[in-house]
């Protein structure tokens, strides 16, 4: 395995470019009703396509078309029992978060997320 920390490439304008991360919450209001709250940050990371070996990784019924990889400094989350995933955007295209790898433990840090591009409705 490499010892090489590859995290200070996630800061350097060659390798990464602008995109928001948007954190998604869910509220019950006093009617009993859900209400879904968008929180936008701003941040840096790769984004590219995403390759064979991680199509292979993800579940048959989650493979679809536009899929994307997406590398960022700091933490992103997947959709869970009772939470939304992240919701990541580039050039304004709106990429939903299937899969994350965790690599907050390695270097400085940084998360690997599998996403596919929403459709517009």
């Amino acid at each position: 395995m490499s010892l090489v920390d590859v995290t200070e490439l996630l800061g350097d304008p060659d390798f990464v470019g602008p995109m928001q991360q948007i954190t998604r919450v869910t509220q019950v209001d006093g009617l009993g009703q859900n209400i879904l709250t968008e929180c936008c940050n701003d941040t840096f990371g790769s984004i590219q396509p995403i390759s064979g070996r991680e199509i292979f990784k993800i579940p048959e019924s989650m493979r679809v078309a536009n899929m994307m990889t997406f590398w960022i400094k700091g933490v992103i989350k997947a959709t869970s029992p009772g939470k939304y995933s992240d919701i990541l955007v580039f050039n304004g295209c709106r990429f939903q978060v299937m899969t994350v790898n965790d690599w907050s433990a390695w270097g400085q840090g940084y998360s690997e997320g599998a996403c596919v591009a929403e459709v517009p409705s």
